[in-house]
C-alpha cells in the first residue's frame, strides 16, 4: 500500500470518532464508512485487526491534544485563571475543546491553539459573565496580535521604540513629525475594572464582582521574545492610538480628537511613545 495513502488514512481516522469506533468496536458496524475508497478501507481494516493496540495509539495522541491545549493557556493567564477558578473538570473541558475542534493538531503553534480554546470557553454558558467575557476578549486579541506578530514582526520593538524616545530628549522637532501606533500592540475595551486581576493574572479572585466601569487596554510585546504586557490607557489616549494606525502630525491628529490642543496632543503622543507603541514614521 502507497505509505502517503496510509498516513494520510491514519490521520483521517485520528479526527474521526465515526471511524474509530468503527475500527476499535468491530461489532458495533452498522456498514463502511460513507466516503472512502477500497484501499482506504483495506488500511482501515488493517487497524481494527489490532482494536487494542490501535485505541491505544489513538488515545495517546487525543490524550497529547488536551495537553498542549491546558498547556496553551500558560499564554494568556487570564483565561486559565478563569478556567482553573470555575469548578469545572478541567481535563474535560479541554478534551471537549479538542473534539469540537476536530482533534486539530497545531504542533508547536501554541498561540493558535490558545485561540480556539478561549474561543471555545467564550461560547460556554459558565463564563458569560461580562467580566469573563471582557477578559476572553482581552486574551483573544492578544493571541490575534501573537499571530500576526509570529508572521510578520515590527521594525522596531517597543522597548526600543521607548529608549529611544526617551534617548531623544527634545521635542522640537515634532510639530512637524509624522507618528504611527506600533504593530506590536493592539488596544482593547472592557466593560468592567478588571485591574486587580489584571494585577495578579495567576491568582486573581475569579469570584470577586468586577466593579462595570469602562476601560481601555494597550497589550503590546515591548521584543521579539518577550511576554505580552498591559497598561491602562485613557479614552483620549486609546482613540489616538486607534486613529495612528495611519501616519499623521499632531495638527492632524488635533481635529480627530475634537480639537484638543497641539501641545496637549504632544502629551498625549509622548504617553504612548514612552511605552514604544507610537513611533515616528519615519523610524517604523
Amino acid at each position: 500500500m502507497e505509505a502517503r495513502l496510509v498516513w494520510n488514512t491514519w490521520r483521517r481516522l485520528l479526527t474521526s470518532d465515526q471511524l474509530v469506533e468503527w475500527v476499535r468496536y468491530p461489532g458495533s458496524r452498522a456498514g463502511d464508512p460513507d466516503g472512502l475508497t477500497a484501499d482506504e478501507m483495506a488500511i482501515l481494516a488493517d487497524y481494527a485487526s489490532t482494536p487494542a493496540a490501535t485505541g491505544s495509539n489513538i488515545g495517546m495522541y487525543r490524550r497529547g491534544l488536551v495537553r498542549n491545549a491546558l498547556g496553551a493557556l500558560d499564554l494568556v493567564p487570564l483565561t486559565r485563571r478563569l478556567l482553573h477558578a470555575s469548578g469545572l473538570d478541567i481535563e474535560a473541558v479541554a478534551a471537549e475543546f479538542t473534539r469540537f475542534a476536530g482533534y486539530a493538531d497545531h504542533g508547536p503553534s501554541f498561540w493558535r491553539t490558545a485561540a480556539g480554546f478561549i474561543a471555545y470557553l467564550a461560547s460556554l454558558p459558565e463564563f458569560a459573565s461580562r467580566a469573563q467575557q471582557d477578559v476572553l476578549a482581552i486574551d483573544a486579541a492578544t493571541a490575534a496580535l501573537a499571530r500576526r506578530l509570529g508572521e510578520s514582526g515590527p521594525a522596531v520593538w517597543p522597548d526600543s521604540a521607548a529608549a529611544a524616545f526617551l534617548a531623544a530628549g527634545s521635542r522640537g522637532y515634532r510639530e512637524s513629525a509624522r507618528f504611527v501606533a506600533s504593530r506590536a500592540a493592539v488596544v482593547v475595551s472592557s466593560h468592567c475594572d478588571l485591574t486587580a486581576w489584571i494585577e495578579n493574572p495567576f491568582g486573581f479572585d475569579a469570584a470577586e464582582e468586577a466593579e462595570p466601569s469602562p476601560r481601555q487596554w494597550l497589550i503590546y510585546f515591548p521584543a521579539a521574545e518577550a511576554a505580552h504586557e498591559y497598561a491602562e490607557l485613557s479614552e483620549r489616549a486609546a482613540r489616538a492610538f486607534g486613529l495612528l494606525r495611519a501616519a499623521k502630525t499632531a495638527a492632524e491628529l488635533s481635529p480627530a480628537l475634537d480639537g484638543l490642543p497641539r501641545a496637549d496632543v504632544l502629551a498625549v503622543i509622548d504617553s504612548l511613545a514612552g511605552l514604544g507603541v507610537v513611533l515616528s514614521a519615519a523610524t517604523r
